[in-house]
């Protein structure tokens, strides 16, 4: 996993299943888990790949029964507590399920929660592998043993966003922003994630570009980098410009796969449904769109800008398969889908002219 400190040599040790909800159920594990390698979940079940023909997506229309404007996409506390935790007990070894099909691994952080450098050796096993070490635990006593290799370099590396605009020809200093982020996990080439989204940003600018159109306000294109660290490229734009925020309408970013778009997630900015309707207006029925996902979620860059009070928007889409090749060696060229990404350039551009063309800046949520 990433953020994973090696095992520095090969390490043995029995299989023990840790079933922690809370802090209070570790409890019962103290001084049970010296030199244990750890699981911690039953195997998940793991569905068929994508079929065509799938019921129609729909979405619970959520009330806003809170308001999450000032609450950023935190690491989960008792993840932390929990690794601290095995750290002084002696685990080993943390190993987590992969979840997919057909031996296909998958990769995401193994860090405390922070991003630094983890505390203990964490790796994801083939779903099929794992579900084996589960049915053999049933039966008895599990001994493995593991050799990690990760290592780290000296010290923080600088990585950068890539950014291009449009000048608006009436009110430059006002922004309209799309983007996706420019990186992705090492085990494939990250097509669906981002690759995807990288390119009908490109696409959209290119085609705004050649059109020749003259936007009101000027629109921003921006790939991000360490959105799979946590939306650190995101975060560092929000950080670094702070006095521009208040003329920044709105963000769209598309990380959502090799599309369609289906719709826009609007993340409980409630005072956008009418814009949105508007600025979408000419080109739902020819995209196929239908009505703005309206909860709150996190997990890319645009929840940066909502933490800052900017609205932040996400293009949700109906991605063939992404689930399953997502951070796994399977996500690769062959995964795009021309159709896919022609409508999510148009949904990216046609957003991008109208929301720069709409009388007024985009609501901001309501304190």
């Amino acid at each position: 996993m990433g953020w994973s400190p090696g095992t520095d040599g090969e390490v043995e040790g029995p299989v023990v299943y840790v079933d922690a909800k809370s802090a209070s159920d570790l409890d019962r594990y103290k001084t049970k888990l010296s030199g244990a390698i750890v699981i911690l979940e039953e195997p998940r079940v793991v569905s068929p790949p994508y079929q065509n023909g799938h019921p129609p997506v729909q979405f619970p229309l959520r009330p806003p029964y809170h308001d999450l404007s000032n609450q950023a996409s935190a690491p989960n506390p008792f993840y932390e507590v929990r690794t601290k935790f095995f750290k002084t007990e002696g685990v080993r070894v943390i190993l987590r399920d992969s979840a997919n099909p057909y031996n296909l691994m998958r990769m995401s952080n193994g860090s405390a929660g922070d991003y630094e450098p983890g505390l203990i050796p964490s790796a994801y096993l083939s779903h099929e592998d794992y579900a084996l070490i589960w049915r053999l635990l049933k039966q008895g006593g599990v001994r493995l043993r593991v050799n990690l290799n990760n290592s780290f370099s000296s010290g923080p590396v600088e990585t950068s966003n890539t950014i291009a605009e449009i000048r608006g020809s009436e009110k430059p200093d006002e922004i309209v922003m799309v983007g996706a982020h420019i990186d992705s996990w090492d085990l494939a080439s990250g097509s669906t994630d981002d690759g995807t989204g990288v390119v009908t940003i490109l696409e959209a600018a290119r085609a705004l570009a050649k059109l020749n159109l003259a936007p009101k306000r000027t629109i921003r294109f921006v790939l991000f980098s360490g959105e799979e660290q946590g939306e650190v490229g995101s975060k560092a734009y929000v950080s670094q410009h702070k006095q521009e925020l208040p003329n920044i309408s709105a963000i769209l970013v598309n990380d959502t796969g090799t599309g369609p778009v289906l719709t826009i997630g609007v993340h409980e900015n409630y005072d956008d449904i009418e814009a949105l309707h508007r600025i979408l207006a000419p080109v739902a029925s020819q995209l196929q769109l239908i009505e703005p996902k309206l909860s709150r979620t996190f997990g890319s860059d645009y929840a940066s800008f909502n933490a800052a009070g900017v609205p932040g928007f996400s293009c949700i889409g109906d991605a063939p398969e992404y689930a399953e090749t997502e951070h796994t060696q399977s996500d690769t060229f062959d995964k795009a889908s021309e159709e896919g990404l022609v409508q999510s350039a148009q949904l990216m551009a046609a957003w991008a002219f109208n929301t720069a063309q709409y009388p007024t800046l985009l609501p901001r949520k309501k304190k």
